[in-house]
């Protein structure tokens, strides 16, 4: 990618991808796995791999930093590693910067690949396998909260949908359920259509939303709800996809599985360290050292910061003020 010196540059070159060689098996495969662990040691991605390979002989692909050492540290488990490209000037928030990743990806992927699933990499774990039971969808998200009245300005992510977004598109979301990014099912052709209308979305905000977790949620909850992106469908939480918060009606059974309301033993479970029991389960379970609590609102691993909730206040009150 050519230096990039500010959004509208870095997104250009996003959205026309080579394609980069990777290391794929040598046999035919009709699925993949694909998440971004930059920064990440191997041991903290253990249960995402090893689960995955309990339940689906699918290929995982990590994106990680060079040097990452995770082709030895996962040899024979079908990883395939793709090396983040060296910084060239202007990057945004990860959350956003993978989609760069993502249409890389995508544009060298093998022809037999028919369905995918982009995951979260450090709280994400597999019950089951995951391409088992999915709709037969183009685009498939997994709601985090059922509750249709999330979108007030009352609540974080209404506050970002209000101040973020252009009205039209925020009132697109009123009624709906928040779907959240960390497990996105899809064909690789429709996936691709839905980062670059995440990077659509991302042009139309002002300059500091492209660094924030926010962003990523808002356009993910666009894209979902606002018929962006043809063959679009959205799952109900603790369905095919858990996931979970410090404190839902989610139990351990006797064989260490993550069990949802009503019995249900969902194929994919995320952000499960949110919780400490559930945390301990699984470092417990794949023999994880380095994994910890999520406390940030960031969701870094980082104490709280007493003072995130005011800047972030100051900071929306600053866009309402001198406008987008």
């Amino acid at each position: 990618m050519a230096r990039c010196v500010n959004f509208a540059d870095w997104a250009a070159a996003a959205v026309s991808p080579a394609g980069t060689p990777l290391a794929w098996p040598a046999r035919d495969f009709a699925s993949c796995v694909v998440t971004v662990a930059t920064g990440y040691p191997a041991d903290v991605l253990k249960p995402l791999v090893l689960s995955l390979r309990e339940h689906s002989n699918a290929p995982l692909v990590i994106v990680a930093n060079a040097g990452s050492g995770l082709e030895k540290a996962f040899a024979g488990r079908d990883v395939v590693v793709y090396e983040v490209p060296a910084a060239a000037g202007y990057r945004p928030y990860p959350a956003l910067a993978r989609l760069e990743y993502y249409l890389d990806i995508l544009a060298g992927l093998p022809g037999s690949v028919g369905r995918m699933l982009f995951v979260d990499s450090r709280d994400v774990v597999f019950q089951a396998d995951p391409f088992a039971g999915l709709h037969d969808a183009a685009l498939q998200f997994f709601a985090e909260n059922d509750d249709t009245g999330s979108w007030k300005l009352t609540t974080t992510n209404g506050r970002w949908a209000r101040m973020m977004l252009p009205a039209q598109m925020s009132r697109a979301l009123a009624g709906k359920p928040i779907v959240n990014g960390g497990v996105i099912a899809g064909t690789p052709s429709v996936l691709a259509a839905m980062c670059r209308a995440k990077l659509d979305i991302a042009r139309q905000t002002h300059e500091w939303t492209k660094h924030t977790t926010g962003l990523d949620n808002i356009s993910t909850n666009v894209v979902a709800h606002a018929a962006m992106v043809p063959g679009t469908v959205s799952t109900a939480n603790h369905t095919h996809v858990a996931n979970i918060y410090r404190n839902p009606p989610m139990v351990l059974d006797g064989g260490g599985r993550f069990v949802s309301p009503g019995g249900r033993i969902c194929p994919i479970v995320h952000m499960y360290d949110r919780r400490p029991d559930l945390l301990a389960a699984i470092n417990t379970r794949y023999g994880v050292s380095g994994a910890g609590l999520v406390l940030g609102q960031d969701r870094s691993l980082t104490p709280p910061d007493p003072f995130a909730n005011a800047r972030h206040w100051l900071k929306l009150a600053r866009i309402r003020v001198m406008g987008r």
